[in-house]
């Protein structure tokens, strides 16, 4: 199994989507140009997946709901 991620459309795949493929349909895909090979590994290293906190969009400063409601954020 050969991970990719696409960057460009292909079938049900948007750009960014990652999936696996055997060796030969992954290659071609990558020859295509609709995809390059992708190692979770290397991008964890190099910091590039953000925390999952932050890919839901939270942030450390935010305040919470209630305080935005009740007029109580952080200052």
């Amino acid at each position: 199994m050969v991970s990719v991620k696409f960057i460009k459309p292909w079938s049900a795949y948007s750009p960014g989507d990652i999936a696996g493929f055997d060796e030969k349909r992954a290659a071609a895909l990558v020859d295509a140009g609709a995809a390059e090979l992708y190692d979770e590994n290397a991008e964890v290293a190099a910091g590039e997946l953000a925390p999952a906190a932050e890919q839901a969009g939270a942030t450390p400063d935010a305040p919470e709901a209630s305080e935005v409601k009740s007029g109580r954020g952080k200052k």
